[in-house]
């Protein structure tokens, strides 16, 4: 590109700036690609981390609102759960698994509320071959919820052990 004279002493300022802008701008191309990548990266991580807050919140609502199912199912009257080889030892609840009578060892029919000494609760549903398993649990973690549930089965001997794994 040639330039000449008379346009050059009109306007060599503009010309010297625009070509110095022009050779900072090659020359910092790369730093501004890295910022750039930089500036993606914070909003993606932001935008993670109100994702995550958002599920947490969920959850805590999920757990407040599951608590007051399983507070109310103890309160109204909900049958305990115990080990088939020791009644008198209290069993945990496990979904999708049916529960038995104790002493007719038939299923417990549909719709009957179960709970453990952990502070499950459960409803009894059929599963698809028509066997009635703990499902919509509720949890709260109230012990002393169970124990008054266990004392209320006037001369009721039943033991709580923690839970193994």
């Amino acid at each position: 590109m040639i330039i000449n004279k008379k346009v050059w002493r009109r306007h060599k300022t503009e010309i010297i700036f625009i070509s110095l802008a022009l050779v900072a701008a090659a020359f910092s191309h790369q730093d501004i690609q890295r910022g750039m990548q930089s500036l993606s990266s914070e909003r993606a991580r932001i935008t993670s981390n109100g994702e995550e807050q958002r599920r947490l919140e969920q959850n805590q609502e999920l757990a407040k609102t599951k608590a007051a199912i399983a507070e109310n199912r103890y309160k109204t009257g909900c049958t305990i759960v115990v080990a088939v080889n020791s009644p008198k030892n209290l069993a945990t609840l496990v979904e999708n698994e049916p529960i038995l009578d104790r002493t007719t060892k038939k299923y417990l029919p549909n719709g009957t509320t179960v709970c453990d000494g952990n502070g499950n609760t459960a409803i009894l549903a059929p599963n698809s071959q028509g066997i009635p398993v703990a499902t919509d649990f509720a949890f709260n973690g109230d012990r002393e919820l169970a124990l008054q549930q266990v004392r209320k089965i006037r001369g009721a001997k039943v033991y709580y052990f923690t839970p193994e794994k």
